[in-house]
């Protein structure tokens, strides 16, 4: 049967006919699919654009695609055994299952944005039909002016002309998202603080009772299922802003894994010693599609459970630039706008566990491949200490000498209590103040304790965005102090991406809302390797590859290793980053002694 066939079947039956998901859904899994050199199938491009466009498949419409897709899927082999969509229907169930992770940040970020931007009259006159040209708006900073607006642009709100100015995006759903909101929201931008300390079992005062129960009161839902762009609607703006401090106060106590081990959830299943409050979260829950009206674990919520802190963890971080956002804005951080890992190490453990456990196998090949035997292991940007964990618990690892670095003290006193629990290595000294652009900081350190850097092994897990104000200049003398002081260096970067390819892949990822809040704190994202120009005008910085390089490394692409790529399609040849990026680096002089180059 051929795809014209198959689809013309699909179509005529009564169940998909009656349901415009489903019928939106079997375009695009009835279209011809390949696959990737690597295994990874894809769409044709036509394809993905029907699903991008047409699909609503974040928040609360999630699960009702993943049920609409199930509809397909049973009906197509109703009509032939032997019909092959699998490819297709692997990359849709992957794309709706990514989108519950990472658009809540995302729509968390555009809350504040689009409400301070009509708390200072901004949004008012992109809605009258006025083209911004940043460097002409009185009292604001151009440059913060600038971050804000290309948030919106990236997430197709608004639009940026030839000649570098902004306007609202000429479409009705982009008008009424820009239009719904007249101030940032109500309640406090570290808010997941409560909802944490309410799931660990306090009793909360009247004050932040009365914060939690207002969150859970008329959450918004988005029940249209016809559109033709992929920009949210005010509704999944409001309502992705309350689910995401809500996910992180679940992990942070530990309840989020009864979204994990319990099909039903209730008030008494998530904190019986205060059903209201329970109450607000399940409204939140059910509103964004992680329980369904009856309370049962959407398909949707378990991954969101599953994944979810991850991301979210990683921007709400910055919650204290939301809360000043607005001074910001007109160039007055006043020394209270930062990032706050505190509450959030657990979460960034939980993003970073996969990419350590590739990191650490390609140290495992690189040793057996050459006989180099490392005496020193460092994690640097520590959080909890999880690649150092994972190495001391591989064959070899008690024989080490361990350091752990950051330069926040919350990191450390995380990992001195994981060391005090048996589960990092009891001969491991902590670095505190250590900033990852200053290696000096470590290596003395090392120095002092009796030990070497010169051999040792490094890892961080995307820690180097983090150097601030960074110039291409800069980051290569980062690396050159490393590379100087003889230091293999093992880092995970997520990938920068131009603005081009934030529109192309909609909520394919989590990297607007990333760029967003580094940006916003003078930290710098690089693409993994040289990136073309953009479209948009938008000028990345020099790749980490390059920085590396130029810095004294040799980048070995054996050990080296990517996520999957951005754009769920072939793109024939054309650029199609990885997500993220694991850098296996070794110094010049070290790699030509090893006979690597």
């Amino acid at each position: 049967m051929s795809h014209e066939q198959l689809l013309a079947a699909l179509l005529a039956t009564p169940s998909i006919a009656a349901s415009p998901l489903a019928q939106a859904l079997a375009v695009v899994v009835s279209a011809p699919t390949g696959v990737t050199s690597a295994g990874y199938p894809f769409l044709s491009n036509e394809a993905w654009l029907r699903f991008r466009d047409r699909v609503p498949h974040i928040l609360a419409m999630g699960p009702r695609a993943i049920a609409a897709l199930d509809l397909v899927v049973a009906e197509a082999a109703a009509i032939d055994d032997d019909v092959d969509i699998a490819a297709a229907v692997k990359v849709v169930r992957t794309c709706v299952l990514t989108a519950a992770v990472t658009a809540p940040s995302d729509l968390w970020l555009c809350r504040y944005v689009l409400g301070t931007l009509a708390h200072v009259g901004i949004a008012q006159r992109l809605i009258d039909g006025e083209a911004i040209d940043v460097h002409t708006v009185d009292g604001v900073d151009a440059r913060q002016l600038t971050i804000d607006l290309e948030l919106l642009l990236s997430r197709g709100l608004i639009a940026r002309d030839d000649d570098g100015r902004f306007r609202a995006r000429a479409h009705p759903t982009a008008v009424s998202t820009l239009s719904a909101f007249s101030a940032p929201p109500a309640w406090p931008a570290d808010v997941s603080h409560l909802w944490a300390r309410l799931f660990r079992g306090e009793r909360l005062p009247p004050a932040s009772r009365a914060v939690l129960l207002a969150l859970g009161q008329d959450v918004p839902t988005r029940t249209t299922i016809e559109q033709d762009t992929w920009s949210p609607t005010a509704a999944e703006v409001e309502a992705g802003a309350r689910l995401v401090p809500l996910v992180l106060g679940l992990r942070a106590s530990g309840r989020h894994t009864r979204l994990i081990d319990t099909d039903v959830i209730d008030a008494a299943t998530l904190a019986a010693w205060d059903r209201p409050c329970a109450q607000a979260a399940l409204s939140i829950l059910k509103a964004c599609g992680v329980l369904d009206d009856d309370g049962h674990v959407t398909v949707c919520g378990r991954r969101v459970a599953e994944k979810g802190a991850g991301p979210m963890g990683i921007i709400e971080a910055y919650h204290p630039y939301m809360a000043h956002l607005d001074e910001i804005l007109v160039g007055d951080r006043g020394g209270h706008a930062w990032v706050t890992r505190g509450a959030n190490i657990a979460a960034s453990q939980d993003a970073n566990h996969d990419s350590f456990a590739r990191a650490n196998d390609a140290l495992d090949a690189f040793v057996e491949d050459t006989g180099y035997a490392p005496r020193v292991f460092i994690e640097h940007a520590i959080g909890r200490g999880e690649a150092t964990r994972q190495r001391f618990a591989r064959p070899g690892g008690t024989s080490l000498q361990y350091f752990g670095a950051d330069l926040e003290d919350a990191a450390i006193d995380a990992c001195l209590e994981e060391q005090r629990a048996g589960r990092l290595p009891a001969n491991m000294v902590f670095v505190r103040a250590a900033d990852i652009g200053v290696p000096s900081l470590l290596v003395d350190a090392i120095r002092d304790a009796g030990a070497d850097a010169d051999g040792a092994v490094m890892i961080v897990g995307n820690g180097f965005h983090e150097v601030r104000e960074q110039t291409d200049a800069r980051m290569i003398e980062v690396f050159r102090g490393y590379a100087d002081a003889g230091v293999i260096m093992l880092f995970t970067e997520e990938s920068a991406l131009r603005l081009d390819d934030l529109l192309a892949t909609a909520w394919n990822t989590y990297h607007a809302g990333f760029r967003y809040v580094h940006e916003k704190s003078g930290q710098g994202l690089r693409p993994a390797e040289p990136a073309p120009p953009s479209k948009l005008g938008h000028r990345l910085q020099k790749s980490w590859r390059e920085c590396a390089e130029a810095g004294g490394y040799v980048r070995l692409d054996r050990y080296s290793s990517k996520s999957r790529t951005v754009y769920p399609l072939s793109t024939s040849g054309a650029y199609n980053p990885a997500i993220s990026a694991n850098h296996f680096c070794v110094p010049r002089a070290l790699a030509t002694k090893l006979g690597l180059v």
